[in-house]
């Protein structure tokens, strides 16, 4: 495929490329005797048959080649090159490769440059998003007095100019000839577009695409699609809501708004749990003890980017005092760590320490036995208000109870959950230094990536459009692990 992209289907024109490669890199390395590549060798490789691997100096050629593993040269192509009709840039096909293999949720297909359309970048849900897709512009950076520059063109003109979803990757290739590729927001780089061509736009080196970054854009595009989509379904349901909160219980099914997504569905869950739970609080005396269900970070989405979970949040602070902290706890098993890719630890991450942001203390039990109790809130010997939308089968299920053997079951299952912190410490410090270890994540990465995407902010790489969504507190959560850095 890639011979074909490159013209070089022809023995004699393939071995004019393989010879120069050759050359050039016994220049670099004496040590090296790569040969010819016979007319019979070649024809097998290309026909698609051959299995295993050349020789090691014709493998190095080979990848100097084509700036792809040899492993990877002898298997099947990946479906972004299958999309891709004509001759692409190294540095594009490479960068979409990358980004296929790094994250199992993404699906970027390219087109031909020459046919006018743009690539496509599909990010498919895991648990709780329906998928969504961008439209996506590739142009090579280039690299000045230490800023990367993308250089204004009709083509990133024509890319910029609808107002649909769009991203630009820009790539560049690194000294040791690795791609580096970053991602602008096509509504930031639209706001930042000279009215003449021939100049350029600095791409910050915070915008590089890595799990933090994807992560990001995979939440956020997932999740301010779906509302998007359900805009309106979810406004006529307002007048609903309230008079399903008059009822001492509810729960309600999914189907009882068609055509409802995936994401408006747990959005409603959502919205419909916090306004229950904060109307039963009201008037109520002693610290409440919240249990919370989410153990993915496509679960704890909402936490990150929902405006009402962020309100609920700072009336939860409001409870807190030095002396006597509200406490949350987390059921969060090693098997779901384990089920975990990087960047979905990564935003269960953000949203616990939002919440140590906001003077919640965190608990995070490990045991997988209580993976199936539903979210409550528990004062203690007054009343537990039950609220989950969390892997349920319903759109949420809410209740209070003020009866005594299940105020002490909540109870118990608070303390004996507590027994199993496995990120217990003295301050925030501590527990968000223990819940990067338990969940796998660098602490000096994270907390110097958060640092300057912090400061940079979340929508030079992808902004929401959605009227329920924000990330204010997602920029201030980052800029928040980013200080800790310096403890």
């Amino acid at each position: 495929m890639l011979a074909r992209q490159r013209g070089w289907t022809r023995w004699e024109v393939f071995s004019i490329h393989f010879d120069k490669a050759a050359s050039d890199l016994v220049r670099e390395n004496g040590l090296l005797k790569p040969t010819g590549v016979a007319r019979r060798t070649f024809d097998r490789w290309v026909s698609g048959e051959w299995h295993g691997t050349p020789r090691p100096d014709t493998s190095l050629v080979l990848e100097r080649l084509f700036g792809v593993p040899v492993r990877e040269l002898f298997r099947a192509a990946p479906e972004v090159l299958r999309a891709s009709a004509a001759p692409l840039p190294r540095a594009h096909l490479q960068a979409a490769q990358t980004i296929d293999a790094r994250w199992a949720t993404s699906r970027l297909s390219l087109t031909a440059d020459s046919s006018g359309s743009w690539h496509t970048w599909e990010l498919e849900g895991r648990r709780v998003f329906d998928g969504t897709s961008l439209a996506v512009h590739f142009q090579g950076g280039d690299y000045r007095n230490g800023v990367l520059h993308l250089s204004v063109t009709d083509r990133l003109r024509q890319f910029l100019r609808p107002v649909r979803r769009g991203a630009v990757l820009t790539t560049l290739d690194d000294a040791d000839g690795r791609v580096r590729t970053y991602v602008l927001d096509a509504r930031t780089a639209r706001g930042l577009l000279p009215a003449e061509n021939g100049s350029s736009i600095p791409v910050d080196q915070v915008q590089e695409l890595d799990d933090l970054t994807y992560g990001l854009i995979w939440a956020i595009a997932n999740a301010d699609d779906g509302l998007l989509a359900d805009d309106h379904l979810l406004e006529c349901q307002q007048d609903a809501l309230s008079s399903f909160l008059k009822l001492p219980s509810s729960a309600l099914s999914k189907s009882w708004v068609p055509g409802l997504t995936a994401v408006g569905a747990s959005w409603m869950g959502s919205y419909f749990c916090a306004r229950h739970i904060s109307a039963r609080l009201t008037g109520t005396s002693g610290l409440p003890l919240y249990w919370t269900r989410e153990q993915f970070g496509e679960e704890a989405v909402g936490w990150l980017l929902y405006t009402h979970k962020h309100a609920y949040l700072r009336r939860t602070e409001k409870l807190s005092s030095s002396a006597e902290p509200v406490t949350r706890t987390f059921c969060i098993p090693e098997a779901a760590v384990s089920d975990s890719q990087p960047y979905e630890r990564l935003l269960l991450f953000l949203a616990i320490a939002l919440m140590e942001m906001h003077h919640v203390t965190v608990r995070v039990c490990s045991e997988q036995e209580f993976s199936a109790v539903d979210g409550f809130v528990l004062i203690p010997r007054q009343q537990a208000i039950v609220a989950n939308w969390v892997r349920s089968e319903e759109m949420w299920h809410a209740s209070t109870t003020t009866s005594r053997p299940q105020l002490r079951s909540y109870a118990d299952t608070v303390e004996q959950a507590s027994a199993y912190d496995v990120i217990a410490g003295r301050t925030p410090l501590h527990r968000l230094q223990a819940l990067a270890a338990y969940l796998r994540l660098d602490w000096a990465w994270l907390t110097r990536r958060c640092r300057a995407l912090g400061e940079q902010g979340v929508c030079s790489v992808i902004q929401p459009r959605s009227r329920l969504l924000s990330t204010e507190e997602l920029d201030a959560v980052l800029a928040y692990v980013g200080s800790l850095s310096a403890e």
